[in-house]
């Protein structure tokens, strides 16, 4: 993945410069016209805008591509029925979740931004409240007072919310992604073959020894040559992340809070080093994917999908896709979840994929270069209303849902598609529903999608996550840049250190050294740095 992002830094910049190249000219057509949208633009003289808007001002728009069904993003019916929907065009310009981070650099370091970028703030270098302070994106109070009631009220409904979408101080900063519970928070787990269990005679493993001798079975009586596959479409250790396998050992590759309510950083714990002697040992016996650091999509489908591989971490909606196309080749083919393991049977899981209803992915800030921002805060703020709930959730009424008893319910252009796209891959190019962004997802929506039954239960993918990994807290301004320049040597360092130590290209005895390097880098400065954000954040 590393030696993927080195050989795109020209086409990210030439695409980058393109793109911000068109923003100035939008900007300079934009000179000759009044910033602030009139009342015959927003519709209403209060702020409060009536759809569709009536104006005939562009703006533009950075985010990651939300799907590869469409070679451009003006091409999916949903972004149509948006800027339809609001009566605003928007130039779009999207990357590949791959190269989203440098381009992301690029973008902020050219000080020629588009009005609306969308990304994980949480995790811009120094946090939101540098962003604010540097000049990058607009403090949204005002704006959302003024321009945003759908927000504004949702928010006042949902207390809980409006703690996790606001800086210390109180700023909002962007037009958040939030999920309404169930399965929009909780959508992933370990899953095995049950037809090969079966055929084993194994029940379904629980501690991190049953999933050894599962694993070690499946190798040595289904010849397969990846027992356990491991997607890395973002990072390369991307399937241990949410706390798969190395949540069994009581820490994760992050900062996290423990029963005291001290946080403490993973990789500093003795459990990280339990966790790297443990799987540098079953990659050794060809239990783990050998290019698991490389496994896309479409090469972590094609092993679900044949005898390459019997176990995997992954979301639901893969999982039901997986089983449809193994249907064909053999009918007795299943997957069944497992819980995410332990080390002592009859534990529950510490750390596993639950996310908070606010994680920052995808959120939409407003760039203080915009000359348009109370029109970019009423194309936002579309989302959060009844009719931009349905549109973002369901599509559009007679296309892709209808209404029965007052409830919307999906046609068969989701469910069944004449063009055989699967019910994700149809959302996706007709809703916003199974991609992060500025919008609330639906719970019944989702639950509702998801194939439950007995092997398929969510409920065996509970743990205890949210009692422990830190929820949406913001680096003070003044630590922002001292604490951006830590974690970015520390962040490569526990990469480059941990990758090493799996492939078996460095000794587990390297751990010593790497957490004197960790401490070198003065990482214990970071958890301060953390600990005092997550007390100002229980202060809100």
């Amino acid at each position: 993945m590393k030696s993927l992002i080195r050989s795109v830094p020209l086409l990210l910049t030439l695409s980058t410069l393109l793109f911000l190249s068109a923003c100035a000219q939008g900007d300079e057509r934009s000179d000759s016209n009044p910033s602030t949208p009139n009342p015959t633009e927003t519709g209403a003289s209060s702020g409060a805008a009536v759809y569709p808007i009536q104006t005939d001002k562009t703006l533009s728009y950075w985010l990651q591509s939300p799907t590869t069904l469409k070679p451009s993003i003006q091409e999916v019916p949903f972004y149509q029925a948006w800027q339809k929907r609001t009566g605003v065009k928007i130039q779009f310009a999207e990357v590949s979740s791959a190269q989203a981070k440098e381009s992301f650099s690029t973008l902020l370091s050219s000080g020629n931004l588009p009005d609306i970028i969308e990304y994980n703030w949480l995790n811009a270098p120094g946090g939101p409240e540098k962003a604010l302070n540097d000049g990058y994106i607009l403090r949204l109070n005002d704006l959302i007072d003024q321009h945003a009631p759908n927000l504004k009220k949702y928010l006042k409904d949902h207390p809980e919310l409006d703690k996790m979408v606001k800086t210390d101080n109180g700023d909002y900063y962007a037009f958040p992604f939030l999920k309404e519970g169930g399965m929009t928070q909780q959508w992933a787990g370990p899953v095995l073959r049950k037809d090969w269990l079966a055929e084993l005679k194994l029940d379904v493993p629980a501690t991190i020894d049953e999933w050894h001798t599962v694993l070690t079975a499946i190798k040595e009586k289904k010849g397969s040559a990846a027992p356990l596959s491991l997607g890395s479409q973002t990072n390369p250790l991307q399937g241990f992340l949410d706390g798969a396998f190395i949540g069994a050992f009581g820490v994760i590759r992050d900062f996290y809070v423990d029963d005291a309510g001290q946080v403490q950083y993973g990789p500093l714990q003795p459990g990280y080093k339990q966790f790297l002697t443990t799987i540098s040992q079953w990659y050794k016996e060809g239990l783990l994917d050998r290019n698991f650091t490389q496994t896309d999509r479409k090469a972590l489908d094609a092993n679900m999908t044949s005898s390459g591989s019997g176990a995997t971490v992954s979301s639901g909606a893969s999982i039901d896709r997986w089983e449809k196309a193994l249907a064909a080749q053999d009918p007795n083919a299943k997957f069944v979840f497992a819980p995410y393991p332990v080390l002592k049977k009859g534990d529950t899981p510490k750390f596993g994929q639950l996310a908070w209803p606010y994680g920052a992915e995808a959120s939409a800030a407003i760039s203080a270069k915009s000359k348009n921002p109370e029109l970019a805060v009423q194309v936002l703020d579309y989302a959060y209303g009844e009719e931009g709930y349905r549109l973002f959730n369901y599509g559009t009424e007679g296309e892709t849902y209808t209404l029965e008893n007052g409830k919307p319910k999906l046609t068969n252009l989701i469910t069944d598609n004449p063009d055989k796209l699967s019910y994700v891959e149809a959302l996706a190019l007709y809703t916003h529903t199974v991609n992060p962004g500025p919008y609330v997802e639906s719970r019944e929506l989702i639950d509702n999608l998801a194939v439950t039954n007995e092997d398929h239960n969510y409920d065996i993918w509970k743990t205890d996550n949210l009692k422990h990994v830190l929820p949406p807290v913001t680096i003070a301004a003044e630590d922002s840049s001292e604490y951006a320049r830590i974690m970015s040597d520390v962040n490569t360092l526990v990469d480059e250190t941990t990758l090493k130590i799996i492939l078996g290209a460095e000794p587990i005895n390297a751990y010593e050294d790497f957490v004197k390097e960790l401490e070198s880098l003065d990482i214990k400065r970071a958890i301060e740095i953390q600990q005092a954000a997550y007390d100002r954040f229980q202060q809100r």
